[in-house]
């Protein structure tokens, strides 16, 4: 049987993976909650999300992520 903390280094290599292989990233809005995915990018590009539940734009730090 796997610990609990096995079980979360998973999670967090599959996250790794993802990230590293589509480039995307798995942000909650800062305002509503709603789930959103994002596109990796640079830090000096444009980091605004866009969410489509409440329809806010805000900068990249305001949406905590899931990792």
């Amino acid at each position: 049987m796997k610990t609990k903390q096995k079980l979360a280094e998973i999670q967090a290599d599959l996250m790794n993976e993802i990230k590293a292989k589509a480039n995307i990233n798995i942000v909650s809005c800062g305002n509503c909650g709603t789930i959103l995915f994002h596109e990796l990018k640079q830090v000096n590009k444009d980091n605004t999300i866009d969410c489509f539940g409440c329809m806010e734009k805000m900068e990249l730090c305001d949406c905590p992520d899931y990792w």
